[in-house]
């Protein structure tokens, strides 16, 4: 049976509302999901369809306010909160993330201990989603070497939010600067999407500073 263009265009929309479903960055959900329910939206009004054409109309208007809220509300929804040690939720996060840990950061489970080192949650209201770790170089500079956050946030708004250009860090803890350290591939491309860029002795360094 041959499909008219029509058809394979709702097809097309279905498999890309389907897709959105398997993105664990609720960015990228949601931008999947509003360009699906947008165009299974049109599909409903050709074929004249229109419960279908509301519902994914209401969808899209309801992904379309929600990534507002994300993307132009970052300060109003995320919080840097410093942690006293020891913990037994920093150790509780640590060991339940170990093995994305690992991955990510090979290195830093050997030094999570030292008593040099500082730990800040990350977090999404009350939620926290991240955690942040690293060492005071002199009184002004602060040594980030560990950048944890969890999946669904994994698309840099808490990265620019923190250590970024939105320098939340060095304006909730007073430091001047903030030198980053790479542990991995994906780490420094992930500093390279902040706008760090890499300097003597493996430091990384924000071209703002």
């Amino acid at each position: 049976m041959e499909l008219s263009g029509v058809e394979i265009f709702g097809y097309c929309a279905s498999a890309v509302i389907a897709f959105s479903l398997t993105r664990s960055s609720i960015i990228k959900l949601r931008w999947y999901s509003l360009f699906g329910a947008s165009s299974f939206c049109v599909y409903g009004i050709i074929i004249s369809a229109y419960p279908v054409a509301f519902l994914n109309g209401f969808i899209a208007l309801t992904n379309i306010y929600f990534l507002t809220r994300l993307l132009l509300n970052v300060e109003n929804q995320f919080s840097i909160i410093q942690v006293s040690r020891p913990s037994n939720y920093v150790d509780f996060f640590l060991k339940y993330h170990e093995q994305d840990i690992k991955h990510l950061f090979p290195r830093f489970m050997k030094v999570a201990a030292a008593p040099t080192r500082k730990y800040f949650f990350l977090t999404e209201r009350t939620e926290v989603v991240g955690m942040l770790s690293g060492y005071e170089e002199s009184e002004n500079v602060f040594i980030v070497d560990f950048d944890f956050v969890i999946p669904a946030y994994r698309d840099c708004r808490l990265g620019h939010f923190s250590i970024g250009h939105g320098q939340q860090l060095t304006k909730t803890c007073g430091y001047e600067k903030i030198v980053a350290l790479a542990d991995s591939l994906e780490h420094e491309n992930y500093l390279t999407t902040l706008g760090f860029t890499p300097k003597k002795n493996g430091r990384w360094s924000y071209d703002n500073n």
